[in-house]
């Protein structure tokens, strides 16, 4: 089958297209699949927005839309609504994506949920376990901004974490108003002093180095608000890590047998938001959740459901 991409960049190590390359490493190996141009293509594939009118059948994968009220939303809705409108079938990557979307644009008349997927090998520590010896370690990551509670981390680890432990907060974007307060945090906190807990800001890491820290974490902690399908938990995941996360968005719906911790106050009702403020979260208060499958067989469903839908439309 052959397929043009619209907004897919296979250089970019950001989420929508590192998940985007490793599915499609994937349907080319084994499933016969290969990119062309336009005009020679069976079907077109379009990442978030269209890049030029379309020629023929269209899967529309959404990465989420706009609904920060300090933002113009409005205006950044509207190309992803336009690919929405034109699609032969849209791929929403949770239930809470897909209800999220169809409250603001409407239903589709041809829409799935496929939850994203990691489809390569687990990557083996080389690195961490040499330097830290026998001390468990906790990890988080992410392009950090408001909404994904670096702080609340930081809290969470120092609460919950066993004795003699280290959190490694891969990732860079937060500001240095969260840097001083976790500095802070920790000279405050003798609990962390007496049971020797130490957090490490280790900036970005290379994506082959971030999975051989999510091999060597027992634990990863995502306690982000209103996340739509992270692929920094489901590769974290993958890996063999205890998640911990937010009750709100999609997360909570990657995997078996998470820690979920519950927010604070009334469920969101879809409206506009002021997503960079966002509320407290009740970091003693957990429940388990039981997700779709295992890992493995999460990146099988994920495969198959995108060859049928790529093959229903031919």
């Amino acid at each position: 089958m052959k397929v043009f991409a619209h907004n897919f960049n296979p250089h970019s190590n950001s989420g929508p297209n590192k998940f985007t390359r490793s599915l499609f490493e994937q349907l080319i190996k084994k499933q016969g699949f290969s990119f062309t141009s336009q005009d020679e293509s069976d079907v077109e594939f379009c990442l978030i927005q269209q890049t030029v009118m379309k020629k023929k059948p269209m899967i529309l994968r959404l990465d989420g839309i706009y609904f920060n009220s300090e933002q113009d939303y409005e205006k950044q809705n509207a190309p992803i609504k336009f690919a929405y409108d034109n699609a032969d079938a849209v791929v929403f990557q949770s239930n809470f994506n897909k209800s999220l979307t169809e409250r603001w644009f409407g239903e589709h008349p041809n829409s799935h949920v496929v939850h994203n997927a990691y489809f390569g090998e687990k990557v083996k520590d080389e690195n961490f376990k040499k330097t830290f010896g026998s001390r468990e370690i906790w990890s988080c990551a992410s392009s950090w901004r408001p909404h994904k509670r670096l702080i609340e981390n930081v809290k969470y680890y120092l609460n919950c974490a066993p004795d003699n432990s280290v959190f490694i907060v891969a990732g860079t974007g937060y500001s240095e108003e969260e840097k001083k307060e976790i500095q802070n945090l920790i000279s405050q906190n003798k609990l962390y002093q007496e049971k020797n807990r130490q957090v490490y800001l280790v900036g970005n890491l290379d994506y082959h180095l971030l999975r051989q820290l999510y091999d060597a974490s027992s634990t990863f902690v995502h306690l982000a608000y209103l996340d739509h399908c992270p692929n920094v938990v489901v590769d974290a995941y993958a890996h063999g890590c205890q998640i911990v996360c937010s009750n709100s968005g999609g997360t909570q719906e990657i995997g078996e047998g998470f820690k979920v911790v519950l927010e604070k106050g009334s469920p969101w009702d879809f409206s506009p938001i002021e997503l960079y403020n966002p509320p407290e979260i009740s970091l003693n208060r957990k429940i388990s959740f039981a997700g779709e499958n295992d890992a493995k067989e999460r990146a099988k469903n994920c495969l198959r459901k995108y060859e049928e839908i790529f093959r229903s439309l031919i």
